[in-house]
């Protein structure tokens, strides 16, 4: 019983340590590539940024 909780376990981290590598790999890099180039985005991002006051 011991055993098969521990491999209950190990395959449960292995599959979430997978999901969690192909997001950051392969997904993350497309949706700042595109948010860096959307020009939506752009123009919301200076229209919120708090400005400095010297």
């Amino acid at each position: 019983m011991n055993l098969i909780s521990k491999l209950f376990e190990t395959t449960v981290l292995a599959v979430f340590s997978v999901l969690f590598a192909g997001y950051a790999l392969f997904i993350y890099p497309f949706e700042k590539l595109s948010e860096k180039t959307n020009a939506e985005v752009r123009e919301k991002k200076l229209k919120y940024t708090p400005t400095i006051s010297q």
